[in-house]
């Protein structure tokens, strides 16, 4: 049974993780990158910011071993997309959390370069809003984006519905979006925004970790 905390948490964060990964052939959440696989990366970047870090996983899925501070819940409805990921999400935050007000970073596993200023700045726009979320070109993106808590009712009311587009809550949500091309003057290549959902997109990751751990040379 969940236990209620402290109802000023400043920010809570779902990762997505039980997804089919039809076009990597393996599960995303445990393909290496570096030292750790995708879904450690990434709850260990997102814990740094956040607590709770809920997983969502597939009822069978196995996952590589996590920091303790991570709560795994698994996915209520199986094989329905992500929506029914996000919502089992926030249902399980909903039960954590007192506030119904506290900000829900949501992310995918496949997103190894969490960057906590751009973050940090979702949130701060989230204000009056149920949902703030990144508009890349014409595309709104319903992962990489703060949610409130509270916003879990309407998630479930629009799935009950038959819809299964992770997109399709903007429309029943008070919204904002934030360009991408304002987030470029904190993450100029984007990289936050990558998915890792191919053999090919794991080596442009590969490349960029080796890109950072590069220490320049002094004059």
């Amino acid at each position: 049974m969940s236990v209620s905390r402290k109802d000023d948490i400043s920010l809570a964060a779902i990762v997505l993780c039980g997804g089919r990964s039809l076009r990597m052939g393996e599960d995303k959440a445990s393909v290496v990158l570096g030292a750790e696989t995708l879904l450690q990366r990434c709850c260990r970047l997102i814990s740094s910011l956040a607590d709770p870090v809920v997983v969502v996983a597939a009822p069978t899925q196995e996952l590589p071993e996590l920091d303790n501070v991570i709560e795994v819940v698994r996915d209520d409805f199986p094989g329905e997309g992500p929506l029914g990921g996000l919502l089992t999400g926030l249902r399980h935050v909903g039960k954590t959390v007192a506030n119904e007000g506290c900000p829900v970073w949501v992310a995918s596993c496949d997103t190894p370069f969490v960057n906590a200023e751009v973050v940090e700045t979702m949130v701060s726009e989230l204000r009056n809003f149920d949902v703030v979320a990144i508009r890349h070109g014409d595309q709104i993106n319903p992962h990489s984006a703060v949610y409130r808590s509270g916003a879990a009712e309407t998630v479930e009311c629009v799935f009950s519905q038959g819809e299964r587009r992770a997109s399709a809550v903007f429309e029943h949500l008070s919204s904002k979006t934030v360009s991408s091309s304002v987030l470029r003057e904190i993450d100029p290549d984007l990289s936050f925004l990558w998915n890792v959902n191919t053999v090919e997109d794991l080596d442009r990751a590969k490349a960029r970790l080796s890109e950072k751990r590069v220490v320049p040379r002094n004059c």
